[in-house]
């Protein structure tokens, strides 16, 4: 009985304020509600998950509708539902963008897909969380390569793409910003320990 209580689900009551876009590392594009902060079984919510377009046209989501959100366990917050009895009339749609929000190509969703993607190689945010992932602990396992460094070399344009972080030296790091000698050497090295992953 503990155990499905401990993940009986939560949920709390809140305003959509806004839809934001968020392009991973293979270009899909995913809607995150933004939402007036609301706890929700013990922890502040102010942003959940929308997965997909097709997922904000089923639920029948406007902007500024008050609605359902569900956290279940540890998952990440859901929104459930819209309450349409609360609508004032001043709600409106969301249009799901036809061009990247980070490098503005236009954007393509295959048929039968529920995925929108952005099908620029050289889009940045691709290209940053492609990195994210390549330096995370499930994959190359790379210590000190977390977001905001990845954002700070791709922002100087010591990094392009991915291979790039092989060729990052102390001196090319250490005239980054907040970047001493140290912190240079370090992640220099947690790069080199990369190469022996299997």
């Amino acid at each position: 009985w503990a155990i499905a209580a401990k993940f009986k689900p939560v949920e709390a009551v809140t305003t959509l304020n806004d839809i934001i876009i968020q392009v991973g590392r293979t270009g899909a594009l995913t809607p995150v509600a933004v939402l007036a902060p609301v706890r929700v079984g013990g922890v502040v919510v102010s942003r959940a998950t929308l997965h997909n377009q097709d997922e904000i046209e089923r639920k029948g989501l406007l902007l500024g509708d008050r609605v359902v959100v569900r956290r279940q366990g540890d998952v990440i917050p859901a929104v459930v539902a819209a309450i349409t009895a609360s609508r004032t009339g001043k709600e409106r749609p969301f249009r799901f963008p036809t061009s990247c929000p980070e490098c503005d190509s236009p954007v393509e969703r295959v048929p039968d897909e529920a995925v929108t993607r952005c099908p620029n190689p050289h889009c940045p945010a691709k290209t940053h969380n492609r990195i994210l992932h390549y330096a995370s602990r499930d994959a190359m396992d790379i210590e000190g390569l977390g977001d905001k460094m990845v954002g700070l070399l791709l922002e100087h344009g010591v990094v392009t793409s991915l291979p790039d972080i092989y060729e990052l030296t102390v001196e090319k790091l250490h005239d980054l910003p907040r970047m001493g000698e140290l912190s240079s050497s370090n992640l220099v090295q947690a790069i080199e320990e990369s190469k022996k992953r299997p």
